[in-house]
């Protein structure tokens, strides 16, 4: 991914447009329009302070750009402006998130971005699916030793002592 000059809390918003214009080839006065509606924070993120997608509605709150007649989400169409298109098959990470160096969805810096898998995207964050793909052992503490036909993890020994009560059930 290129690399863009050092942007700090001291750069002024004319030399980010100056960057950015010789990076994405932009006309200035959209790249200005993009730059007034981040500010940069004392982490390098590029904090989005303009509209945004409502978290309420399940997701999270992306920034929103519009551009040639349609809206993009912020960090998206700056990342494809700048390095290039993401592959279909590929979803944009925010990577420094989990090491506390980025503040996430509100951040538009590509330098903080990087097209991944959703399923490396899903394993790298803290929702529920990426704690329990970090589990090595069952709820009653046995090694997960075992793939079930669906591809999801078992522990024998507990694999057993449920058919063993089904079973009897059964009767």
């Amino acid at each position: 991914m290129s690399q863009f000059a050092v942007v700090t809390t001291e750069t002024s918003r004319d030399e980010i447009v100056k960057n950015l214009v010789e990076v994405t080839e932009l006309p200035a006065a959209i790249v200005k329009r993009f730059v007034v509606k981040f500010n940069v924070r004392e982490n390098d993120c590029w904090e989005w302070r303009a509209a945004s997608n409502d978290p309420k509605y399940g997701g999270l709150p992306y920034g929103r750009f519009y551009f040639e007649g349609k809206f993009w989400v912020a960090h998206r169409w700056l990342y494809e402006q700048a390095v290039g298109v993401v592959p279909g098959n590929l979803v944009l990470d925010h990577f420094k998130v989990p090491s506390g160096d980025c503040i996430g969805a509100r951040c538009v810096n590509p330098n903080h971005l990087e097209p991944v898998t959703n399923r490396e995207n899903i394993l790298r964050g803290s929702g529920r699916g990426a704690q329990n793909a970090k589990k090595t052992h069952c709820a009653k503490g046995h090694k997960y030793d075992r793939t079930d036909k669906r591809g999801f993890r078992i522990c024998t020994k507990c694999a057993r002592e449920y058919a063993k009560n089904y079973r009897a059930g059964a009767k």
